[in-house]
């Protein structure tokens, strides 16, 4: 008698793991899929490399033109596709080099569709610039404001020049 309890006992818990795991099964089917962690391209939509501001609020593409020694930064929405015209007049890269800090000021660069007093670009012809970016260790940092709000953000190239 004992025997027939225990597998009956055995025969129950396996009906109720069965009907555990088929109730998870089916609310993983049913349940919503996951968000998506970075629904934005990884370049901007003139081929530059991103950065994130804040939670994804807003992005930054950057352009480098080396031969010029021009960079420019283009403020960008959370999809990194728009252009978002922004108040500021200027957008700040503060640096080490050779253990000293420097600081670079790009100027507001309004685009032809932004409004007037706004801008969504930022630029700077700076040789300087251009060669301590590509310096290692420089701690480079970007601070902008968009909309009255100010973002900073770790600037780095991410590149193999050796210098």
């Amino acid at each position: 008698m004992a025997e027939i309890l225990l597998t009956q006992r055995g025969l129950l818990d396996r009906v109720l793991v069965g009907i555990v795991f088929s109730l998870a099964t089916a609310s993983y089917v049913w349940s919503a899929p996951p968000a998506a962690g970075h629904a934005h391209p990884e370049k901007g939509p003139h081929g530059g490399p991103l950065l994130e501001l804040g939670d994804e609020e807003y992005h930054i593409e950057v352009m480098l033109d080396e031969k010029m020694n021009v960079l420019t930064l283009y403020v960008l929405d959370a999809a990194a596709k728009a252009s978002v015209p922004t108040e500021a007049k200027e957008a700040i890269i503060n640096l080490k080099h050779g253990g000293k800090p420097e600081q670079f000021k790009l100027k507001a660069m309004p685009l032809k569709t932004d409004p007037t007093g706004m801008a969504s670009a930022f630029q700077l012809k700076n040789e300087e610039l251009v060669h301590d970016l590509h310096h290692k260790n420089n701690d480079a940092r970007l601070a902008v404001k968009i909309k009255g709000k100010p973002y900073t953000v770790k600037f780095d190239l991410k590149h193999d020049h050796k210098h």
